[in-house]
């Protein structure tokens, strides 16, 4: 039986291999179901290229009642005694045990607030990563396994052209800058030496050829403007805030990227329901909008595969045969998972139907990311910049309705439809502080209204 037991084991080990290598080949990197904290993890280490192990940081964010052997140091009472007694007098003796554990109920609702950080880490446990809501490039380390390498796929491909290096320069930046509360409650805690992050990101990505680094930062050439865009109007955020819609930035260019890179899916447009439930026709239309993208992505590595079938080898073509709706069901999750946590998609949670509609948050890196600096832009302008940059169409144009109409979303009214999604959309700029309304029908955008209203 235990013979029996390994030689399945290494063969799911060999069609796993399999898999991630078409996905390396067609996507660029594994699509695994990841939270932003992991994709930030993977890009900020191909950004900064230095982490840390966080080990005091873990075993104090991450409390245990029981131990799981003697000295266990998950433990309040023995983590206690190695701080008191580390060379570096982490805790001052003043500081007692009581105090102790309410400061680690502390650190885990601060550097876990959405359960990345995966729990223990170290002997005596054992997780498959381990990531923090990262305040800064001290909270960086180095032991996820969730994402995949898709930040290493963005990082590669920006890195491609002269734009997407000038973004890469200012994301630096503003990440190297990154400061606040968060920061200061675990620094005592960031005591091991920084290690250099070493790997080959060409490597973590399939070392994909120079002609499909070239298509793919071609393809994706109006996004990586946007995100340089959006960078240098960070430069005027604080800098806790900055980072943080950086890392939505970054996310969202995955995210068009996702749909945009499949055969045929260039010119997909992403049509979403500001309206809430005024109009029933615009939800509906923005489920099926998602639905597609949804599919459309979970058939990617076929569809990658159908344009030139030489790349199928015997033993491939046996494991997709026998794997293909495992593999659609892979990457349906991975775009369902990202695109909700990143805030394109709406319910965050729960079993109804999805929609595409951006976030508060993430509707504003957006507009940060097509607008400039003391410029005022009328609703088309914004429309057309929306369409151009981030495909996104959302009935703010005459011509919406015929995209709208070409792509396959009707029945929808121009007027009794549209004009709601319009008039939604531009009241939520005004609230988010990107418009304000001169007179009864005009919308201008800034990212100072207050100076001009």
């Amino acid at each position: 039986m235990s013979a029996s037991r390994n030689t399945d084991k290494k063969a799911n080990k060999e069609k796993r291999l399999i898999i991630n290598s078409l996905y390396q080949e067609s996507l660029g990197y594994v699509p695994l179901r990841m939270k932003p904290v992991h994709f930030a993890t993977s890009f900020l280490l191909c950004l900064h290229r230095r982490y840390s192990l966080l080990e005091f940081l873990n075993k104090a964010a991450n409390p245990k009642v029981d131990e799981k052997r003697e000295g266990d140091d998950y433990i309040a009472e023995n983590l206690y005694q190695r701080l008191i007694k580390t060379n570096q007098s982490i805790l001052d003796p003043l500081v007692n045990i009581e105090a102790f554990k309410l400061l680690r109920n502390h650190l885990n609702a601060a550097y876990n607030n959405d359960g990345a950080a995966l729990g223990p880490a170290f002997k005596p446990y054992s997780t498959f990563g381990c990531d923090y809501s990262t305040p800064s490039l001290d909270y960086l380390t180095n032991q996820s396994k969730n994402h995949g390498h898709s930040g290493a796929l963005v990082w590669l491909v920006l890195n491609s052209t002269m734009v997407g290096q000038q973004f890469l320069a200012l994301a630096k930046d503003i990440a190297t800058k990154a400061e606040g509360p968060a920061t200061a409650l675990g620094l005592p805690l960031l005591i091991e030496q920084e290690e250099e992050f070493e790997e080959e990101i060409a490597r973590l990505c399939g070392d994909p050829s120079l002609a499909w680094l070239t298509a793919i930062s071609e393809l994706m050439k109006p996004q990586t403007e946007a995100l340089l865009r959006l960078a240098k109007n960070l430069q005027y955020h604080p800098s806790s805030y900055a980072l943080r819609k950086l890392i939505i930035g970054v996310g969202s260019w995955l995210v068009v990227y996702q749909v945009r890179q499949v055969p045929g899916a260039a010119e997909t447009i992403f049509f979403c329901d500001f309206s809430g439930d005024l109009r029933p026709q615009l939800r509906t239309q923005a489920m099926a909008c998602y639905a597609r993208q949804l599919r459309l992505f979970g058939r990617s590595v076929r569809l990658w595969l159908n344009l030139d079938p030489k790349r199928i080898t015997e033993e491939k073509r046996r494991t997709i045969e026998k794997f293909e709706v495992n593999i659609s069901k892979e990457l349906e999750d991975h775009f369902r998972d990202f695109s909700e946590r990143i805030g394109w998609v709406q319910p965050r949670s729960g079993t109804q139907q999805k929609y595409f509609r951006a976030v508060p948050d993430t509707l504003s890196v957006l507009l940060l990311s097509i607008l400039d600096q003391n410029e005022v832009c009328t609703m088309d302008e914004v429309a057309m910049r929306l369409r151009e940059h981030w495909r996104l169409v959302v009935g703010l144009l005459p011509e919406d309705h015929a995209i709208l109409r070409q792509h396959g979303y009707t029945p929808l009214d121009e007027d009794a439809d549209l004009r709601v999604n319009r008039d939604s959309f531009k009241r939520l700029s005004i609230q988010l502080g990107f418009a304000w309304e001169p007179s009864d029908g005009l919308a201008l955008f800034s990212l100072t209204p207050n100076q001009f209203s």
